[in-house]
């Protein structure tokens, strides 16, 4: 068990450091974004190797559908609803396809495959904050500062539980939300300060 929790961590800092090398191996002509590749290889490759199933990652079913589609709704709604009332105008960013992709990688390791993972070998809470703690830890080396940081600790907690049995049970309704709040929130004019 201790050793599956610290595989998920150590996979988890890789991811992280992978994120802060992207650049540079890019500039050497790595052909993919490396961060977004390994998001989606790792769990790919346990998958095939059955390390892992669908089931575990939340994509064997749908889960509970009324509790996920208000997962889907309630957190870029209510961004979205701000955004009006302070009177800022809706416009897709010209980077959206990129959020896209990157939100739903994203979703793809830390909820589906190390937030699981994390679970079976402790409880529902350590799998939260440790997963979360990752997800974080990605948003700082992307250069979060510390306020920022911690909404992206919130929201990942409210992902994390609406991918849980308890919440929406399913991995699409995180990444479905995660894909929204990406997208209303890069319609923000100061959005370059939180991307």
């Amino acid at each position: 068990m201790k050793r599956r929790l610290l595989l998920g961590l150590a996979l988890g800092l890789a991811v992280a450091a992978l994120y802060a090398a992207r650049r540079p191996l890019q500039e050497a002509g790595f052909p993919l974004d490396p961060y977004v590749t390994a998001l989606v290889a790792i769990p790919v490759v346990l998958l095939a190797l059955r390390k892992i199933s669908l089931a575990d990652m939340g994509l064997a079913g749908v889960g509970r559908v009324g509790d996920g589609l208000f997962f889907v709704a309630l957190l870029p709604g209510i961004l979205y609803l701000r955004l009006r009332l302070m009177g800022i105008p809706f416009a897709l960013a010209p980077f959206a396809f990129s959020l896209i992709i990157g939100s739903l990688a994203e979703e793809f390791f830390f909820r589906g495959y190390l937030q699981k993972d994390f679970e079976k070998s402790s409880n529902a809470t350590t799998s939260f904050i440790l997963t979360n703690a990752l997800f974080t830890l990605v948003h700082v080396v992307k250069g979060y500062s510390a306020l920022p940081s911690l909404v992206i600790f919130a929201i990942g907690l409210y992902f994390s539980f609406a991918r849980h049995e308890k919440g929406g049970g399913s991995l699409v309704y995180p990444m479905a939300a995660h894909v929204l709040y990406n997208i209303v929130a890069s319609s923000m004019p100061q959005a370059g300060s939180w991307f």
